[in-house]
Formats: structure tokens, C-alpha cells, sequence
């Protein structure tokens, strides 16, 4: 693999991953294949076991041992301490969760390069998926907020309705109650009527019958 195709590294002069004086990176994925270097200034001949993580699942252990001609360009040490993985199954790397770590130091190296880059894009896409599936809840939510809102002021339409109807009956039934109270009075009228005629009735048939009777003890006596 060429430095064209992996991004290359970084000069000396930039700034470098680095972790307790170890140098590398991850600078390179490509379909199923990941690329990347690790060296250790003080031991610069040494190749450093590396260890690699897929979706957090340990699936390869090798060295970086691997000749690069841009790492001995760049003066890392002798240019054999590149390392390459190819998933198992030929299933694309970008997308998933990689992670390359110096065995026995629990030491992660970061992603530079193509790798940064590759890696930040499908992070990017990532977020815009997600932002647009939040968009879709939001509008889905909306939606049936909209709907509640819909039914909730169709329930209030029938509520005012019934009310509306119910006052009328109640008006009606008013009506009626008055109307029997009409009624009732005008019976009573009469009926206090009816009580005053018999009254005047009883007194004036004993007012004539003492009249009769007087008359009667006037003739004979």
C-alpha cells in the first residue's frame, strides 16, 4: 500500500499521536481493510504487538512489523512497524466501531489521516441519520398532537352542543312549571270560589229557614 493510498504519515514535525512516548495511528481504512503503524522511539527497532477491536470484540493480535516506505522516509525508525487487518468475513469497516490497542498496555491509538477522515464523515452521516429520524418522531408526535387536538376540540363542539340542548329542555321544563303554577292558581281561584258560593249558600238557606220558621210561629201563635 502506498502513502497515496493510505493518507501517508504525518512528518516528524507534526503533531503525532502519542501515548507514554509511544507513536502510531490508524491512517488508512479501505472497504474490509484497516491500515496503520505503531513505534516506540525508545525501543526503535522493537515491533509492538498491536491487538484489534471490531464492535468491541477482540478479533486479531499481530505485529506492527510490516515494512511501509513512508515511515522510513519519515524517519520512523527502520519503516517495519506498519500493521494491516482484513475482516474475516469481508464485511466493510466503515461503520463500525474500531479500536487498535498496544497489547499488555491498554494503550488506544487514534485514527489520522484518510482514517480521521473516513471515520469523522461516517460519524457525521451518523448524527444526520439520527437527527433526521429525531426530525420524523418530532413530526410523527406533532401529528398526533395535532390529532388530539382535533379530537379534543370536536369533543368540546359536542360538549357546547349538549349544553346548548340541555338548556333548552331545562328552559322548556321552566315554561311548564310556570304554566302549572298558572294552572294551579287559577284552580284554586276557582275552587275558593266554589268554598264562598256554598258558604253563602248555607247562610242564606238558614237565614230562610229562620225567616220560614218566624213567620210560621207569627201566624200560629
Amino acid at each position: 500500500m502506498s502513502a497515496a493510498q493510505n493518507g501517508g504519515v504525518p512528518m516528524r514535525s507534526a503533531q503525532l499521536p502519542m501515548q507514554e512516548g509511544i507513536l502510531g495511528c490508524i491512517d488508512a481504512i479501505e472497504g474490509d481493510r484497516l491500515y496503520g503503524w505503531a513505534w516506540d522511539p525508545a525501543r526503535p527497532s522493537a515491533r509492538l504487538p498491536v491487538e484489534i477491536y471490531v464492535d468491541g470484540a477482540r478479533t486479531a493480535a499481530m505485529e506492527a512489523g510490516l515494512p511501509r516506505e513512508d515511515l522510513e522516509a519519515n524517519g520512523v525508525g527502520d519503516g517495519y512497524h506498519a500493521f494491516e487487518y482484513q475482516d474475516p468475513d469481508g464485511r466493510a469497516l466503515v461503520g463500525r466501531r474500531i479500536e487498535v490497542r498496544l497489547a499488555g498496555q491498554n494503550i488506544a491509538l487514534s485514527a489520522a489521516g484518510q482514517a480521521a477522515s473516513v471515520l469523522a464523515t461516517h460519524a457525521l452521516f451518523a448524527r444526520l441519520a439520527q437527527l433526521e429520524q429525531n426530525v420524523e418522531t418530532l413530526l410523527v408526535k406533532q401529528q398526533e398532537t395535532g390529532k388530539f387536538y382535533h379530537v379534543a376540540l370536536k369533543g368540546l363542539e359536542i360538549l357546547q352542543r349538549d349544553i346548548k340542548t340541555h338548556d333548552k329542555v331545562l328552559f322548556r321544563q321552566d315554561e311548564r312549571t310556570e304554566e302549572l303554577l298558572r294552572e294551579t292558581t287559577r284552580f284554586g281561584d276557582f275552587v275558593r270560589k266554589i268554598v264562598w258560593n256554598r258558604r253563602l249558600l248555607v247562610t242564606l238557606s238558614f237565614l230562610g229557614l229562620f225567616a220560614h220558621l218566624f213567620w210560621v210561629f207569627v201566624f200560629f201563635f
